[in-house]
């Protein structure tokens, strides 16, 4: 068992899913289908191709929103 960190955002119609550590992204209607969706894509992302040799699981992550000019 480990902890992922992930982002969900909520677009009108669906929640956005995406993780992180790994490169996974996928959605759901609602936030817990989000999140389960999301826990068996990483599940079989790492079951499929593991982590790179040497990664290491961050201490701290920050979330924060910016500003930038465009």
């Amino acid at each position: 068992m480990r902890t992922i960190h992930a982002v969900f955002q909520n677009d009108g119609k669906w929640f956005i899913a995406r993780c992180l550590d790994v490169p996974v992204t996928t959605q759901g209607r609602t936030l817990a289908a989000a999140k389960k969706n999301l826990r068996e894509a990483v599940e079989l992302y790492l079951e499929t191709w593991d982590e790179p040799k040497g990664a290491k699981q961050p201490q701290e992550v920050y979330l924060t929103s910016m500003e930038v000019g465009a």
